[in-house]
């Protein structure tokens, strides 16, 4: 009569099992670390590409020069451009590994797609100076966003808290930069800024319908100042953004995949 075996015997396993529970259990480490590389390094094309065109769909002219850069419509409508793909990228980082970096990851391809396009497309064929076309930074106003899904663990709470000061960030965080430009000076007999100045001096392919809409209205009415104004409204629409990215990564990108893969 044959003995069978079965997982609860007390007998030690012999090495041959011993070798092929090792195997099994391996984690390949080696080739994990590889892959992600090549995973990541790739994406970054894919990402910036998606970002920068997403900026440029919604806020081009307002990024490209600096007398678009003014106190009313650039603190609106940048955040709410710039948000999308780093809330869609975060979704898929954080439901993929629980890793909060995927607004950061966002920003840094953002930046050197941008820094690229403006340095070979505006400064060496165009001949605009560098000053004129720099683009916004969103890095810091990234890290917030990764730092509030870290802390809150929660898409909820980060498109309200993180979504408003991301707007916030933004504006002061590259205010730094602009500051110089906006200072007031006298040009032809008339006031102006550096900025409009130079706007002026630099000129570009515009139709009358494409000019530049100057501050006015009755924002200036409120405490008699724009900004503040304009950052209100930038945080409010900031969270809209954050979650047309949310939408974007959850039925294009996350729920094509599991409507169409294998499952066990």
């Amino acid at each position: 009569m044959a003995t069978t075996y079965t997982t609860t015997d007390a007998r030690p396993p012999d090495s041959r099992t011993e070798a092929l529970r090792a195997l099994l259990n391996r984690r390949y480490r080696f080739l994990d670390r590889k892959w992600d590389i090549v995973f990541w390094a790739t994406a970054v094309f894919v990402v910036a590409a998606a970002a920068d065109i997403t900026k440029l769909l919604f806020a081009g002219d307002w990024d490209f020069w600096t007398d678009w850069k003014d106190r009313q419509w650039w603190p609106i409508i940048t955040p709410f451009a710039v948000i999308i793909i780093p809330s869609a990228l975060q979704y898929i980082q954080w439901l993929a590994w629980r890793m909060p970096t995927g607004a950061t990851y966002t920003a840094l391809c953002l930046a050197v797609a941008s820094w690229i396009g403006r340095i070979v497309q505006w400064d060496w064929f165009a001949g605009f100076p560098l000053n004129f076309v720099w683009p916004v930074s969103i890095i810091a106003a990234a890290i917030w966003l990764d730092w509030v899904l870290l802390k809150t663990k929660s898409m909820v709470l980060t498109s309200l808290i993180g979504g408003f000061g991301f707007a916030l960030i933004l504006w002061f965080a590259n205010y730094i930069t602009l500051a110089p430009f906006l200072q007031p000076m006298e040009w032809m007999g008339l006031p102006m800024t550096v900025a409009d100045v130079q706007g002026i001096e630099y000129v570009r392919a515009q139709t009358p319908e494409y000019l530049r809409m100057i501050e006015h209205g009755s924002l200036r009415t409120f405490l008699g100042e724009t900004q503040y104004v304009s950052l209100a409204f930038g945080g409010t629409l900031a969270v809209a953004g954050y979650w047309i990215g949310q939408a974007i990564a959850r039925g294009l990108a996350i729920w094509p995949i599991g409507r169409y893969i294998k499952k066990f």
